[in-house]
């Protein structure tokens, strides 16, 4: 299909950029629904407020910092230090981000005296959704390229039809959303459903990873080593210690669990 890169749109008097008006309605819409689940929990759901504000910030800090320490980036890095917080540079990786904001969601939980997996419980169909709706401003600005593809949703970019990888991301945020509102349904033990979801990330991100454009096409993804992103090489790690951790969650208790 037709594809247009839409970087920025004009409201009135106002010039808004694509990306980050996404991402912002992202974490908005993402928080709001943290809140509203945390409330249905008996958890002080205006609580929840602060911890999005931190975990943006930390999220957008380590996505940039990460992004700046691959080895396609590093030589770069180190002529110019400051790329390493450069946030308003371009060049992110949500990974990074992912990996700074949950040890700032749990210090931003702890210092706000809210049980830590029950926290995590509800802010995790609430990462779905951001996810979701974020990725839609990586498609709307070209961010992200796919291998090239005969499929009829392919898109037409850089001189070939390819994969709309961020369209692919949108899905599986919806699918974590609706995973995690199962979940939440079950009477299973605190903190199943956040590492399931997250879980459910590591896996399929990978796996849509095998679909994004190789080194020499505009603005591909950089790799980690050979053909590997960065995500791929970090999942090998966390899958596994996360299916151990969703194994002894899983073993903890029988029927109702309470929050710890």
């Amino acid at each position: 299909m037709p594809y247009r890169v839409i970087d920025v749109f004009m409201v009135g008097p106002l010039r808004l950029h694509t990306w980050g008006l996404m991402v912002g309605l992202g974490v908005i819409a993402g928080a709001a629904l943290a809140v509203r689940l945390a409330n249905r929990r008996g958890l002080p759901g205006d609580r929840l407020w602060t911890i999005a504000v931190v975990v943006a910030v930390a999220g957008l800090l380590g996505s940039k910092f990460l992004w700046a320490l691959q080895p396609a980036t590093i030589e770069e890095t180190m002529a110019d230090p400051l790329r390493l917080v450069a946030v308003w540079q371009g060049g992110l990786t949500f990974i990074g981000g992912l990996l700074a904001g949950v040890p700032a969601a749990i210090l931003a939980a702890r210092r706000a005296r809210l049980p830590l997996l029950a926290t995590a419980d509800v802010i995790a169909p609430a990462f779905g959704l951001g996810l979701a709706v974020g990725r839609v401003g990586c498609f709307l600005t070209g961010l992200h390229p796919g291998r090239p593809t005969t499929l009829p949703w392919g898109i037409e970019y850089l001189g070939a039809v390819r994969h709309p990888i961020p369209l692919y991301e949108s899905v599986l945020g919806l699918l974590l959303l609706g995973l995690g509102l199962l979940l939440l349904k079950w009477r299973l033990p605190t903190g199943v459903t956040s590492i399931a979801v997250g879980l459910g990330y590591l896996l399929a991100r990978p796996i849509l990873d095998l679909l994004r454009a190789q080194q020499g096409v505009a603005g591909a993804d950089p790799r980690l080593v050979g053909s590997l992103t960065l995500t791929q090489g970090i999942a090998l790690v966390a899958v596994p210690l996360l299916v151990l951790a969703l194994v002894a969650r899983l073993r903890t208790a029988r029927g109702v669990s309470h929050p710890v």
